[in-house]
């Protein structure tokens, strides 16, 4: 049976009792007897995918193998819970998890079939037929409406698939959904797997503060997350250098001319005002000081503050890299979050993948993440290198900001 009182009353906290929750052991899958059990494993596959629907890189499906193969080792009868896309509770077919279910039958060399829906009675009996030590794929969970709103019917719809709960899904552990902490806090048998640990353990083997010498590269798109981040990180790290979106808005913020430049107008301020906090606090904070941009005459480097109004940045320029890189070697932990350049044209890779190959063979800890660099990672050849890999730099960003996961604050405890 579903316990879906955190589903359907207020949950009223102290705050002691919301620290206690938030550093709380984690319930593992140690000690537990899965033979013939029915579990739910949620992971999130949500990965880069090309105009077929093929997914692009196989670095988080890997990633969930360790949890997955013990859990069929122990005789357990598994079903995969993942979404795929922004599908808006709708029923889309090209985010079907199909091709991920003939994907995984690949890598994990055994058939995973793919169940059309993820409750109701075919869902149902797909869980019930199956025999201990084989997996099923269920559909995308955010055809549904309920998923995302964290409903309790859609809850007691999932918790009837199974007898055990297995949250392995880390890339989405800052999201309060149905399959994440709603099954959390209603199943009456609910852990974490082991991809989930190893993505907390790096989360402390950064340290907070990062030490001397320490590194935060920031890149890509997501400039909200990030500028929270960044604040935080201030006093944590003794060097930040940016690039992609976020360095755009910055060099905007010291009134330099953007061009057609992608950038955040809103945060332009804010970053501003960091720019002083970085200096109040003796942080060291690296914008580029040239940069590849695209016009009409093709790419180029220019110095930053020759960037043309018909002109676009794609990438941080030849001397900012060779320089960044010198830095990235010396330096003692590194974290880096996000691409350096538009990473979607080739024109726009060369930094972001001369700052991962810089940090091959890393002699102290370092942490990469962002889901446009999984796939360039691959292709450098340095998935089996670098020290340690995020599969979810946006819950990585959630978490170093100091913000609680919402799946820790309904454990039961």
């Amino acid at each position: 049976m579903c316990d879906n009182t955190l589903q359907q009353e207020p949950n009223v906290m102290t705050a002691s009792s919301a620290q206690t929750l938030s550093t709380a052991p984690l319930p593992t899958l140690n000690g537990l007897d899965l033979r013939g059990k029915r579990v739910l494993l949620r992971v999130d596959l949500n990965v880069l995918r090309d105009e077929a629907g093929i997914p692009l890189d196989t670095f988080r499906i890997s990633a969930i193998l360790p949890t997955l193969k013990r859990l069929l080792r122990d005789g357990a009868r598994v079903g995969i819970l993942t979404h795929w896309g922004r599908p808006g509770g709708r029923v889309v077919p090209a985010l079907s998890t199909q091709p991920l279910a003939e994907l995984l039958s690949e890598l994990l060399g055994q058939s995973v079939p793919h169940v059309p829906d993820c409750i109701g009675r075919v869902a149902e009996n797909a869980m019930n037929s199956l025999e201990p030590g084989h997996v099923v794929m269920l559909e995308n969970v955010r055809f549904h409406l309920g998923e995302q709103l964290n409903q309790s019917v859609f809850v007691e719809q999932l918790c009837r698939l199974a007898d055990v709960f297995v949250n392995d899904a880390f890339a989405t552990a800052h999201r309060a959904h149905a399959s994440t902490s709603g099954l959390m806090a209603a199943m009456p048998q609910a852990v974490v797997g082991e991809l989930m640990l190893q993505e907390l353990d790096n989360m402390r083997m950064l340290g907070m503060p990062m030490g001397k010498g320490s590194l935060l590269i920031l890149g890509g798109s997501g400039v909200e997350e990030k500028l929270d981040l960044l604040r935080h990180m201030l006093g944590h790290v003794d060097v930040i250098m940016l690039g992609g979106t976020l360095a755009n808005t910055f060099l905007a913020a010291r009134d330099l001319g953007m061009g057609r430049s992608s950038l955040a107008p809103t945060h332009v301020d804010k970053a501003r005002e960091l720019l002083t906090e970085a200096g109040v606090v003796g942080c060291r904070l690296h914008l580029p000081q040239d940069v590849w941009v695209k016009g009409a005459d093709g790419a180029k480097p220019v110095a930053t503050h020759l960037i043309g109004s018909n002109e676009s940045v794609v990438d941080i320029g030849p001397n900012t890299l060779e320089m960044w890189t010198k830095i990235a070697r010396s330096a003692s932990k590194v974290l880096m979050l996000g691409s350096l350049g538009v990473v979607e044209h080739d024109e726009g890779q060369r930094a972001t993948r001369g700052l991962l190959k810089a940090l091959d063979g890393h002699s102290d800890f370092s942490l990469v993440g962002g889901e446009a660099l999984l796939p360039l990672i691959a292709q450098e050849g340095l998935t089996t290198k670098l020290r340690a890999i995020t599969t979810g730099s946006a819950a990585l960003v959630h978490g170093l900001a100091g913000k609680p996961y919402p799946f820790r604050q309904v454990m039961k405890i």
